[in-house]
């Protein structure tokens, strides 16, 4: 070729070769972007495949929680059912002094009665100097049912016998744990056989020592509360501890005692302070621990004390003008009744009744029971509820007094329910246990009036037994009504016909015998 001419040849090669280093590159990038998406779809699929293996992983973690949840929810709704069964006691006050701190209004109210009480005190007071001429006070009532010093004396030595009594049942029942290892059925049946027979003759000794003292009613009524108040409490303790002898436990358990109870109970029996402490606690349910304050408040109980004195005053008042003779004629005047006579007497019984019935509540259920709760430190003193917004009669009971309530519910409604276990039984459980109240009440009412006249087992066991079953609306105005009047007229006819009975056998007295304890009197023996 020329000089100065180009190569055409090489131009070409030259070309062709780039072209062909071009196509190289661009099959490379090609080929290396179909790789890179091949990557990216077998990563996306391998993501994909990830997430959905934590989404079922997911799923199967919330299932599992799910069943987690809804087993414990269902060991929390037995563990709910059976707590149920059992009190749990919580540090709170009565709920008159709640509702006194709540409301400034309520308060108030309860400062009036207050004073109107103290006000009857001193009229009673100064009518009984007027009458005489002189500054007198009548301590006739006081004499008549308190007893002379001699036989008060008297009557707190048996107490302090009662006391050691039932002190001897915890040796007892340690006794009876030690001898349980080496022969069960022998252990068993010997203490059982020894508690039935301490129980039947605490219960013989006190009525002979009444009857035979002749005790007036205030000492009799104490001591007869007193022995059915151990009765209560030394049977609850050999319950509750008897169950960790017979099936042990422990505090790790997730059902059982040990969250029937909400760390109440130990596993171990008590000891003797505990057994101590819950003999003058102001419950009859026994527990290893219960609810305390930081401190006693001295001022509380020093005010506690004075309500009790203004409530025991104001009692005796009231039975002075329901017991007193001149208000059923004087005695040696026997005549027939008259329905002018019966309906003025029984107006009069429903109007002071029901004064003695309120008062004999708040002197029991709140001073006294509130004074020992502070001296002891018991937090819960919840002793009543609310039974005066009660719409029917099973509020009522449920409410009225929570001590005797609570220890039927716990030993004598559960456990006959168990016992039958029927659909029928469920029905009418609530039947047994207001008759047996009504067999407590009637025992105690033997002591002051040295008779037993069934009126209150046939108002509980007819009356109380039928309106029971009857649950209206509890926002209902008219059965509030209704059963403050069912009270009073309730009240007004225990009142009118035990009053009624005793003066008809001091008028006419008759040879005392068991079977003249039940027969009635006044029917043939009338006052006017």
């Amino acid at each position: 070729r020329r000089r100065g001419q180009p190569n055409i040849i090489s131009n070409t090669l030259g070309l062709t070769m780039e072209k062909r280093k071009q196509k190289q590159k661009k099959k490379k990038k090609t080929d290396s972007n179909g790789n890179e998406k091949k990557e990216a779809a077998i990563n996306g699929s391998e993501v994909t495949l990830n997430d959905s293996e934590t989404v079922a992983n997911d799923s199967l973690v919330s299932r599992s929680s799910s069943n987690s949840e809804d087993e414990a929810q269902g060991v929390g709704n037995k563990r709910a059912k059976l707590a149920k069964q059992k009190r749990i006691f919580q540090a709170r006050d009565s709920i008159l002094t709640e509702l006194c701190n709540k409301d400034k209004n309520i308060e108030a109210l309860y400062h009036v009665l207050m004073i109107m009480t103290v006000t009857t005190i001193l009229y009673s007071l100064l009518r009984d100097s007027v009458e005489a001429g002189m500054p007198h006070v009548d301590f006739t009532l006081y004499v008549n049912s308190f007893g002379s010093g001699g036989k008060q004396l008297m009557a707190v030595g048996m107490w302090f016998c009662l006391q050691t009594s039932v002190l001897l049942v915890y040796p007892a029942f340690m006794l009876w744990q030690k001898m349980h290892t080496i022969s069960t059925t022998c252990a068993n049946v010997f203490f059982v056989s020894l508690f039935l027979v301490y129980q039947m003759a605490a219960h013989t000794a006190v009525v002979t020592f009444i009857v035979q003292l002749d005790l007036p009613p205030v000492p009799s009524l104490c001591l007869s509360v007193e022995q059915l108040r151990f009765t209560m409490k030394s049977y609850s303790f050999v319950r509750e501890n008897a169950y960790k002898v017979l099936h042990p436990w422990n505090k790790d358990d997730v059902t059982g005692p040990a969250v029937w109870y909400a760390g109440q109970m130990e596993p171990q029996v008590g000891s003797i302070f505990n057994y101590l402490y819950f003999l003058f606690a102001p419950t009859l349910l026994y527990r290893d621990r219960y609810p305390k304050t930081p401190r006693v408040q001295f001022l509380r109980v020093f005010s506690h004390f004075i309500k009790c004195s203004v409530s025991i005053t104001f009692i005796v008042i009231l039975c002075k003008e329901v017991f007193n003779p001149n208000n059923h004629g004087r005695y040696g005047n026997i005549v027939p009744f008259s329905a002018k006579f019966v309906a003025h007497q029984f107006i009069a019984c429903m109007l002071w009744g029901l004064c003695l019935q309120f008062m004999a509540g708040y002197f029991f259920l709140h001073s006294w029971s509130n004074m020992f709760a502070e001296m002891l430190r018991f937090a819960d003193r919840e002793f009543y509820a609310d039974w005066w917004t009660c719409t029917s009669f099973s509020m009522f009971y449920r409410k009225w007094n929570l001590l005797i309530h609570d220890w039927i519910k716990a030993y004598i409604y559960h456990d006959l329910r168990d016992l039958f276990n029927s659909k029928f039984y469920n029905q009418i459980a609530s039947f047994p246990t207001i008759i047996i109240s009504a067999l407590f009440h009637e025992y105690v009412l033997w002591a002051p009036f040295r008779f037993i006249a069934p009126i209150l087992l046939v108002q509980y066991g007819t009356f109380g037994a039928v309106l029971y079953f009857v649950k209206p609306s509890p926002n209902s105005k008219f059965w509030n009504y209704f059963i403050h009047i069912g009270l009073n007229i309730g009240v007004a006819t225990m009142v009118f016909c035990y009053t009624m009975e005793l003066y008809a056998r001091q008028l006419c007295p008759r040879e005392e015998s068991f079977v003249n304890t039940f027969m009635p009197r006044s029917l043939d023996c009338v006052l006017l």
